[in-house]
């Protein structure tokens, strides 16, 4: 997949084109896209991908901060796995916003991208003009010889699944329910740094997580099954992580840490990269009367995750 962030740069003769931020390229995103490639095949375009490189509101609210379900390298690598032939990155600026739809449609899809097709999801509306949508489309492509078709959408157990509906989901903790609208294992990644060698002195040596985008949304506080990719390890390794502020030890208020035991195995990977896949949500954090209390569930919490290997593999 090319991928161009100056749309100066754009040199196709014709193109068939969809729109949006795309965060998670999720099962509703696949078949969108799938249907962008097979529609631009059948037509002889290149399917394009017109996004941002960050959060809209990011670009225009310095202080706005987004969750996200994936990095902007994360995403593009799920884009180029759709097949997509080009990802354009459109500048975040006010005159952009405040451009209207009809208005995007002439001087970005027809000027410059040479739009032929343009496939809009079932609910996405674009340009400052939010009100109109898919018939209105319609009617600017008709004037710039853009056909204009619409999107299904993709249900999942009753309900269209979008970014914000997973959000929600891995806030709540429910990882299988956000890892089924995904179509994959939601995950994080990061560098190993040093901690406060709590997890050590109770039986439980942890790798710290520091992650590599705050933008990157952490789930919900608790006890994970995980699958872990480490730097240097061919192997795929298990194990399981937390997510919260260790309440037992620390009795201020402090940033949520994250920190995975991985099992059977003891190296030192301070500075090593990793990639951590949430595969169940065992329980949340609690705050234990004793160091004694709190290992005794720790070794509760590694054999459940132990059956849980045992059951799924």
């Amino acid at each position: 997949m090319k991928i161009i962030d100056n749309i100066a740069n754009f040199d196709c003769s014709a193109s068939a084109v969809t729109i949006g931020f795309f965060d998670g390229v999720h099962r509703g995103h696949v078949a969108l896209l799938h249907k962008l490639t097979k529609e631009a095949h059948k037509r002889s375009l290149a399917s394009v991908v017109v996004t941002f490189a960050i959060h809209p509101r990011e670009g225009l609210h310095a202080n706005y901060v987004p969750k996200l379900l994936t990095t902007h390298a994360e995403r593009m690598q799920l884009l180029e796995k759709q097949g997509v032939d080009i990802c354009v990155l459109l500048k975040i600026d006010h005159k952009m916003f405040e451009m209207s739809s009809g208005s995007f449609m002439h001087h970005v899809l027809f000027e410059k991208l040479n739009t032929k097709y343009l496939l809009v999801g079932h609910d996405h509306h674009f340009g400052c003009d939010r009100e109109n949508g898919y018939v209105h489309y319609k009617e600017c492509g008709n004037k710039y010889g853009i056909e204009v078709e619409q999107a299904n959408p993709f249900p999942g157990n009753g309900l269209n699944i979008s970014s914000s509906l997973i959000r929600k989901a891995l806030e709540e903790g429910n990882i299988n329910q956000a890892s089924e609208w995904l179509g994959y294992r939601f995950y994080i990644e990061g560098t190993i740094v040093q901690g406060h060698k709590i997890g050590r002195s109770i039986g439980f040596p942890t790798a710290n997580i520091a992650i590599n985008d705050v933008r990157k949304l952490i789930p919900h506080e608790g006890v994970y099954a995980v699958d872990v990719e480490l730097e240097g390890e061919k192997e795929i390794l298990h194990g399981m992580l937390n997510i919260g502020i260790r309440p037992t030890f620390v009795t201020v208020t402090v940033a949520k840490s994250i920190e995975v035991n991985i099992f059977d195995f003891n190296q030192d990977i301070y500075h090593k990269k990793i990639k951590v896949f949430f595969l169940d949500y065992l329980r949340p954090e609690i705050k234990f009367d004793s160091p004694e209390k709190l290992t005794a569930q720790l070794n509760d919490d590694r054999e459940a995750v132990l059956k849980w290997f045992e059951q799924k593999l």
